[in-house]
């Protein structure tokens, strides 16, 4: 009996010292979860072990980024990645309070506030699910020389859900002015065509540029106009994307060109001798990272005779640092 007491003593001590954590994270069905189970360490020093897969499939991830950031600090304590089974190891961790942090491109991010006010041993279990994203706004205009029927078709890798006037199997057929009022066949006018959709297959970008927020309307006009929008366009964009991104600390930037013009081509009939194709990724952040810097050049354009203009973008939840 006094055998059985001192058992059960023991058994309430340990459990005291034990945490276990969990926090899930996601804009899917299927969400990205953490699990962090802790407990006191019998010698001085802490670490913490896991292992990353997809959620879905459960698949082991490869190359995932954990990093441990001080909270107080915001400085970037400890980083490794995932080897070939999705296991990682964070090792010598000093005392504080962190953040962990599991990014993956693709994949929703998850995080998860530690206290190591003494010496802990954690595992984490962690599945990550992919993020979603929606193409938001693409607004098309049409700007002919002089008055003319056009057809604009657009061959998408996603599925659209949601365009205005609502989109023909055969394209948009209308009539358009050269100064980009549009008319339908039930003689109905437009200033633009809208489309929004969800890709089939992310675009993940490797470079970009970091703006803060309150900076980020005055970039925005210099870069919009760089690329080719009017002020009437330019305002239009700004007027869309400033209130969801003047707010955050900090906003990563990237205007998409090739990767976007794959996974949305149109085609346009008759052909314009100028296309301005305005798609930004962004993504809000709560400090600076390190990212390449994007060089504009390639997509820098000016308009020329009968000319299509296009702008939108996309919220994405990619970018990770570079360590």
């Amino acid at each position: 009996m006094k055998a059985s007491f001192y058992y059960l003593v023991i058994l309430v001590f340990w459990l005291q010292a034990c945490t276990i954590q969990k926090k899930t994270v996601s804009s899917n069905e299927k969400k990205s979860t953490i699990v962090v189970n802790c407990k006191n360490s019998s010698v001085p020093a802490s670490y913490i072990t896991g292992k990353i897969t997809d959620i879905n499939t459960q698949d082991e991830i490869f190359n995932a980024k954990v990093i441990l950031r001080d909270l107080k600090t915001l400085q970037m304590i400890k980083g490794v990645l995932t080897d070939e089974h999705g296991d990682f190891k964070l090792s010598n961790i000093p005392l504080g309070q962190y953040n962990l942090i599991v990014e993956f491109e693709g994949y929703d991010d998850v995080d998860m506030n530690l206290n190591f006010d003494e010496h802990r041993t954690c595992s984490a279990e962690i599945k990550l699910a992919l993020y979603a994203i929606e193409v938001e706004k693409p607004v098309i205009y049409l700007y002919p020389q002089q008055r003319q029927k056009i057809n604009v078709k657009l061959n998408y890798a996603g599925s659209l859900t949601h365009t205005y006037p609502k989109y023909p199997e055969k394209g948009w057929t209308v009539t358009a002015e050269p100064n980009g009022t549009l008319w339908d066949e039930n003689n109905q006018e437009y200033y633009a065509l809208f489309w929004e959709g969800n890709p089939s297959k992310q675009i993940i970008p490797q470079d970009g540029f970091i703006v803060q927020g309150k900076e980020t309307a005055a970039f925005l006009e210099e870069k919009l106009a760089y690329l080719g929008l009017n002020r009437k366009e330019a305002n239009e964009f700004i007027m869309y994307w400033l209130p969801r991104m003047e707010e955050n600390n900090f906003n990563f930037i990237h205007f998409s060109g090739k990767q976007y013009e794959e996974q949305a081509a149109l085609i346009i009939n008759p052909k314009p001798e100028t296309i301005i194709r305005v798609m930004m990724l962004t993504q809000a952040l709560e400090y600076k990272i390190n990212i390449p810097l994007q060089d504009l050049n390639s997509l820098k354009n000016k308009r020329k005779g009968y000319t299509v203009v296009e702008w939108g973008g996309s919220l994405i939840n990619t970018i990770v640092e570079k360590l």
